[in-house]
C-alpha cells in the first residue's frame, strides 16, 4: 500500500480536487512534506476567493493626534485611511496568507493599483500624541457590485511612543486577533518627494486646526512616518471569517444595506 507521500505529485493533486479548502489545509498541516507541496493548492483557493467570489480584507486607520501636553485635549487632528487588501502570496512553511495593503478608489470597490507609499501612511511627531486605531472588516461583493457579507474581523490599538522610542527605522506588526496581523514599517528618514508632501501637508493641515492658544508649531519639528504595508492571516482564520453569518443573510433586509457605499 502507499502512502499519499510516495503517489506521485500529479495524483495527491488530483486527490485534493476532491477535498474542500479546510480538508486540504489540515493534510497541509501534517508535516512539512505536506506543508510545501499543497501551498499551491490552498494558494490558488484563495486566489479564487478573491478574484471570482469577491472576498476582501478592508483595513480602516484612524489616527487622532493632539499636543502631548494637553490632558484634556479639546480636540483632536483626525487622518484616516481606507484600505483594502490585495492576495499576493502564501508562505510555503507556516502557510501564512500575505496581503499587500492600498489605498481604495472613489468608487469604494477596487483597489488603487498605481498608488504610492505616502497613500497607505500616516505622520507622527513627538510632540504630539497620535492614537492609531485600526478597525478590519471582512466581506464579500457580488458579480453585480453589491455588498453580500461584512463583518467585523479584528481590531488594535498601537501606541505611538513605543513607536517613536525605537530606532529610525522599525518594521513590525498589530497583532488584530488570533491568525491575523498587521505589518508596518516606520521610518524618520524622508527622501522620497510623495512623503515630503505628506509630511509637510499633515504641519499645514494640524496648524489650520489646532488650538488658537496652543503655540506648538511643528514647522521645525523632525517627523516619523507609518507606513502600513500589508497583512498575514492564518488560512484558517479566512476560512473562519467566510463561515460567519453576513448582515445580508436575511431575506427581508433593505436594499440600502446592501450597497456597498459606506466603504
Amino acid at each position: 500500500m502507499y502512502t499519499l507521500s510516495k503517489l506521485p505529485i500529479e495524483i495527491l493533486y488530483s486527490i485534493m480536487d476532491h477535498l474542500d479548502t479546510s480538508q486540504v489545509i489540515t493534510m497541509a498541516r501534517l508535516n512539512s512534506w505536506y506543508a510545501y507541496r499543497l501551498s499551491t493548492v490552498i494558494s490558488e483557493r484563495i486566489s479564487q476567493n478573491v478574484k471570482s467570489d469577491g472576498w476582501r480584507i478592508h483595513i480602516d486607520i484612524l489616527a487622532k493626534s493632539y499636543p502631548s501636553h494637553q490632558v484634556n485635549p479639546s480636540f483632536p487632528f483626525a487622518t484616516e485611511l481606507l484600505l483594502l487588501s490585495e492576495y499576493s502570496k502564501i508562505n510555503p512553511s507556516t502557510l501564512t496568507l500575505q496581503f499587500n495593503l492600498l489605498p481604495i478608489d472613489d468608487d469604494g470597490l477596487d483597489a488603487i493599483q498605481s498608488a504610492t507609499r505616502s497613500q497607505r501612511s500616516i505622520v507622527l511627531f513627538d510632540k504630539i500624541k497620535t492614537n492609531v486605531d485600526i478597525v478590519a472588516y471582512f466581506a464579500q461583493i457580488s458579480t453585480n457590485r453589491r455588498l453580500q457579507h461584512v463583518n467585523q474581523a479584528g481590531a488594535a490599538i498601537m501606541n505611538d511612543r513605543h513607536l517613536l522610542s525605537s530606532d529610525k527605522e522599525k518594521s513590525g506588526t498589530a497583532i488584530m486577533g488570533a491568525g491575523f496581523k498587521v505589518q508596518y514599517n516606520l521610518t524618520t528618514h524622508i527622501q522620497e518627494q510623495d512623503m515630503s508632501k505628506l509630511v509637510d501637508q499633515f504641519k499645514s493641515d494640524y496648524d489650520q486646526h489646532k488650538n488658537k492658544l496652543d503655540v506648538l508649531s511643528l514647522q521645525d519639528e523632525a517627523p516619523a512616518v507609518i507606513s502600513f504595508d500589508a497583512i498575514h492571516v492564518s488560512p484558517e482564520w479566512w476560512l473562519k471569517q467566510m463561515e460567519i453569518p453576513s448582515y445580508s443573510s436575511y431575506e427581508q433586509q433593505e436594499p440600502q444595506f446592501l450597497e456597498h457605499g459606506y466603504w
